[in-house]
């Protein structure tokens, strides 16, 4: 049986579920050639699954290190997002937001000028974890960890560094961001703040709400991610989803705004669960979106699952609010990816998406992850692009990303807001749109006094599930 044979012969059986694992024990090779023996298992299978097989070279040097061997079959620059881990238990623990953290998502910015140091601003807190306990909030700011800033000149490794200490019991120094005697942004003198750190299921469902303003039922929902559950296979967090469309749909709701805003990506069901809720004309025989693959992995797949496996449909969803909505606004950011971007690609051939906020990244690419359960000699991960994905209208053509029309257009600043409040500034421009008028009390600030952060990375591009669309595959009956 050739390699590929093997690896559906896998798949087929209904072994692996969300990722292509093979279950064998093999003698230790020897350290001296753990390099060589680990790169082979990665040349197998990425020659048999990459979605640029055909540009895998030759004859790599197999003596260097996983990561820079997996680097060196990566074809440029059209991927920047496969990626390989030295232990596949914390590679799929992460894809399903399980990681040990404090709980804060955040952006990283740089605050004063030669030199420079990295600062943090808090996006949102996640639920249960210390730094709610903590008293930590949205739009706090960071810049002192364990009492010493990080210095920045440019280099990637500084920005590690920032991370990893927060993978730590560490301290920050929390600043609330204040109105200055001149009216524009300021913070205020440094709080010092401890915090633990511990091994944190996020949830993806962080709000939804039901607004009733001058008539008008509006829905609201903040969804951080895509994954049906924290791995444990019981879909807990997309029955959750449906919930939260059940409520919508009981509300009446005739307006809704996803925000997606701090979304980077994940799993494909849970993609195809929220678009079914969403979708007008909701009909399971009817194209979500569908994937290319390269040729002998697609007709290895073919010939496991038979041609449907390369099309996924909607699914009936008893709580789809399609046929009942006047306006569909997605809340967008330069971090919004991925499986959010196939949301927004899949429903605009059934109906009118509109967005709000920045331009998306522009991912069209799916992955799956690849792993050896048993070996005791290879504990790696890789989670290689496989497929591209299009709509029923086969577009995928927004690599440079979807962005709003510019009356539309808005970039997050030192003023966050709290999310779920009508003034918070998004939500609130959103508002405006189903309104036709600015929420009552809203005032926004001159734009001049504004401070509008330039974000250098986020805490989400360390998560697994970031930027990626992970595309599972279902165990065959």
């Amino acid at each position: 049986m050739t390699k590929l044979q093997t690896l559906c012969a896998c798949l087929a059986a209904g072994i692996a579920l969300s990722a292509c694992k093979k279950d064998r024990k093999t003698d230790d090779p020897g350290s001296a050639n753990q390099n060589k023996y680990v790169n082979d298992w990665i040349y197998k299978n990425m020659k048999e699954v990459y979605y640029w097989t055909g540009n895998i070279p030759a004859n790599p040097d197999r003596t260097v290190s996983p990561p820079e061997f997996f680097s060196s079959l990566l074809k440029r620059p059209e991927d920047r997002y496969s990626w390989i881990q030295d232990n596949f238990e914390e590679l799929l623990a992460s894809l399903s937001g399980v990681s040990k953290e404090s709980g804060i998502d955040y952006d990283l910015f740089l605050v004063g000028g030669n030199p420079y140091y990295l600062a943090g601003i808090v996006e949102y807190v996640k639920k249960g974890s210390p730094a709610e306990a903590a008293g930590i909030v949205r739009g706090d700011v960071f810049v002192d960890i364990n009492g010493q800033p990080v210095r920045y000149t440019g280099l990637q490794s500084e920005v590690t560094k920032f991370v990893e200490a927060l993978g730590q019991p560490h301290s920050l120094g929390i600043r609330k961001v204040v109105t200055g005697s001149d009216g524009k942004d300021s913070l205020t003198d440094a709080r010092a703040v401890q915090l633990s750190v511990v091994e944190l299921a996020e949830n993806p469902l962080y709000l939804d709400s039901v607004y009733t303003i001058e008539g008008k039922k509006i829905g609201y929902f903040v969804y951080n991610f895509f994954a049906p559950d924290k791995g444990d296979n019981t879909n807990a967090y997309d029955n959750q989803v449906d919930a939260v469309f059940g409520r919508f749909k009981s509300a009446g709701v005739q307006h809704l705004i996803l925000d997606l805003r701090y979304n980077p990506g994940g799993d494909s069901r849970s993609t195809i669960n929220l678009g079914s809720n969403i979708v007008k004309g909701l009909d399971p025989n009817k194209t979500f979106f569908y994937r290319k693959f390269n040729d002998a992995y697609r007709d290895a797949l073919i010939k496991a699952y038979g041609e449907s496996i390369v099309t996924s449909k909607f699914t009936n969803e008893a709580n789809n609010i399609g046929n009942q909505l006047t306006n569909f606004i997605v809340l967008t950011s330069s971090g919004t990816a991925s499986a959010s971007e196939l949301i927004i690609n899949g429903l605009r051939p059934y109906m009118e998406v509109y967005l709000m906020g920045d331009t998306t990244v522009g991912k069209n690419l799916g992955s799956i992850s690849i792993y050896e359960e048993n070996d005791r000699n290879n504990k790696w991960g890789m989670q290689p692009i496989v497929s591209q994905a299009f709509n029923s209208a086969d577009q995928s053509d927004y690599t440079g990303g979807f962005r709003p029309l510019p009356q539309d257009v808005y970039q997050e600043g030192l003023r966050l807001g709290t999310l779920g409040d009508i003034h918070e500034p998004l939500l609130a421009k959103a508002l405006t749109r189903v309104l036709g008028h600015a929420p009552a009390g809203r005032k926004a600030a001159p734009e001049g006094y504004r401070t509008v952060i330039d974000k250098i990375a986020t805490s989400r591009s360390f998560k697994a599930y970031s930027g990626h669309f992970i595309d599972p595959l279902p165990k065959r009956n």
